[in-house]
This record gives C-alpha cells, structure tokens and sequence, in this order.
C-alpha cells in the first residue's frame, strides 16, 4: 500500500493570532517553528508513510519543510485549506497512492505510532478521523485519497461525518491512548497544558522556556 500524509501549514509570521494575545511575534514564530519539525519528526517516525508533503503559500515554511527532509506543495495563489487538500488528493490518487493522511501541523504531541494507527484505521475501513479536542479534526485518512471532500475548519469532525454519510460511508472514529494527542496549539490555554505534558518534543521545551 502506497500511503501519503499532507500537512497544511500557514505562516509562521501571521498564523495563530491567539497566541500572540501571550507571546511577542518572535516567540510565535519560534514555536511555530518547532511545531513543524514535531510534526514532521512524527511522520518521519511513522512505518506506515511513503511520502510526506507540507502545503503551504509562505516561503519561510517551504525552506523550513525541505530542511526537514519533506516534498512541499507550494500554494500560489493559495486557494484556501479545504481547496488546496482536494487538489493534493486528485495528484496522490493519479500518482497511484492508496490512501492519504492529512495531519494538522499543530500537533507537537503526536507519535508515529498514532499515526500508524489511524492509517491502518483508514485502510481498513476506507475512510478513519481522530477528532480535535475543540470540535475539529486532528488526523484524517482516506483510501482512497479524497474518497471524502475535505471540511477542516471550526466542528470539522461532524462535517467530515456529514461528508462520508452523504455518500453511504461512515467515518470510523479513532480515540490515541494519549488523549493529549489530538491537542492542537490555539490558544495560551493550549500552550500552557502542553507546556506542563510530559512529552519530550521541541515544542514542550520550547513552551516551557518561554512561560517560566
């Protein structure tokens, strides 16, 4: 089995506004940055992943990404998050992958065991999610890819339910033993829970560095 992960990245200068209510843009940037090679870190790990493709329009993410060892997709014009995963799907499909994982990049506590476990989920069942701790979607895997649109955004896990009902398909739910998984980094809340887990990633020292 051919199996691809895409990750959607914005900017590290612009994204997370709600961080910057508690950090100074260099700080922010300086999270973000980690944020991305956790993640990448945990793909990397992952025995279940071919390819691994970073989505981004921001120069500073794409250099950070090749750096990392990871393909990049360079969005220009970007046509907005859902737009642009659709588009990565159709490539993978016509590329002759047989599943896709798309991975929020703010998850500095996932493992490449998670991920190898909600890719033999989707395998299995054609289509597998781990739901955000806010409603959203955290890990989504297709077989094939784009077997469901793409609806990531704010309750995106019941619109991704929604999405896979209306063609006659159900999407199988995937709970980590480490519910701290699925915790994307939104708010200073989220920083400070992170900041206190005992996960060894960049992004936890950082975090803790800067709220001491």
């Amino acid at each position: 089995m051919k199996v691809a992960a895409a990750v959607p990245v914005k900017s590290f200068a612009r994204a997370k506004r709600r961080l910057r209510s508690r950090f100074t843009p260099e700080q922010v940037e300086e999270i973000l940055r980690a944020l991305l090679l956790d993640v990448l870190d945990a793909l990397r790990e992952a025995s279940s992943l071919q390819r691994v493709v970073v989505l981004t329009g921001d120069l500073d993410v794409a250099h950070a990404a090749r750096e990392a060892g990871a393909a990049v997709e360079f969005l220009d014009p970007d046509p907005g998050l859902n737009p642009a995963l659709d588009h990565i799907a159709d490539v993978l499909r016509r590329d002759g992958y047989d599943a896709l994982l798309v991975v929020l990049g703010d998850l500095p506590l996932l493992r490449g065991e998670h991920i190898d476990t909600v890719v033999e989920a989707g395998i299995r069942t054609g289509l597998a999610g781990v739901p955000a701790a806010d409603g959203g979607t955290a890990l989504l895997c297709t077989a094939p890819p784009g077997r469901i649109s793409a609806r990531f955004g704010p309750e995106s896990f019941d619109a991704h339910r929604a999405a896979a009902r209306e063609c006659g398909l159900e999407l199988s739910e995937v709970h980590p033993s480490d519910a701290l998984v699925s915790l994307d980094l939104d708010t200073p809340q989220d920083a400070e829970r992170i900041a206190r887990s005992p996960g060894r990633a960049r992004t936890v020292a950082v975090l803790r560095g800067l709220l001491a």
